[in-house]
C-alpha cells in the first residue's frame, strides 16, 4: 500500500494510475470535464484544485481513498461487537 501525504505524492500516484489505464492526460481531462492543464497540474501535486475535482479524476481511475485513524477503527469496532 502506499500512502499519500502530500499533493506530491498524490500527484505521482495518479500519473501512474492514469498511464496504467491507457489514458492520456488529454483523455482524462475530457472524461472528468476537465482541461489538460487541469490534469498536469494534479500530476504535478499543484495545491489548487477543489476536492470534486479530484473525486472525479479519481473516480474515472477507479482508486477509493480512505482514512485509517485509530480512532475510526476504534469505532467501527465497537459497531460491530453490539
Amino acid at each position: 500500500m502506499f500512502y499519500i501525504t502530500d499533493t506530491q505524492s498524490l500527484g505521482q500516484q495518479l500519473k501512474l494510475l492514469r498511464k496504467q489505464t491507457r489514458l492520456s492526460q488529454g483523455d482524462l481531462a475530457l472524461r472528468a470535464g476537465l482541461s489538460r492543464t487541469a490534469i498536469q497540474a494534479i500530476e504535478k501535486g499543484k495545491e489548487t484544485y477543489q476536492l470534486d475535482t479530484l473525486l472525479k479524476v479519481l473516480q474515472i481511475l477507479n482508486v477509493r481513498m480512505g482514512i485509517d485513524h485509530p480512532l475510526l477503527k476504534a469505532n467501527v469496532d465497537a459497531k460491530l461487537t453490539d
